[in-house]
């Protein structure tokens, strides 16, 4: 199924190795699906800093890297292994979600508003 994918705040990996990322992800049909994305490095240094013995996050998808080439093919591998739906949580649709922007479908998420 063709997607798009939104970063809700901007896009500011500084190591695509060592981070984290929100991103929303757009399916054709409307639908908008929520996920953060981990580096198994990020979630090393984040154990540390926070002194626990377990990791957890809601929505989290464990990834080698952060790149735009590489979250593109994961979020494709995904939906093909059929694993979307556990992954990544319903958050609403195009146009509940993104009113702000007055987008109603899709097609409209090309355009600037």
């Amino acid at each position: 199924m063709p997607f798009k994918i939104i970063f809700p705040a901007p896009y500011q990996v500084t190591d695509i190795y060592d981070d984290n990322l929100d991103i929303n992800i757009v399916l054709s049909n409307g639908d908008v699906y929520f996920g953060t994305l981990f580096t198994l490095k990020n979630i090393r240094k984040l154990m540390i800093n926070i002194s626990k013995v377990y990791f957890w996050s809601a929505d989290m998808l464990i990834v080698e890297d952060l790149s735009y080439q590489s979250i593109h093919k994961i979020i494709e591998t995904v939906l093909n292994d059929g694993y979307f739906e556990l992954v990544f949580s319903k958050i609403g649709t195009i146009e509940t979600v993104y009113s702000h922007r007055e987008w109603k479908e899709y097609a409209d998420i090309n355009k600037i508003s």
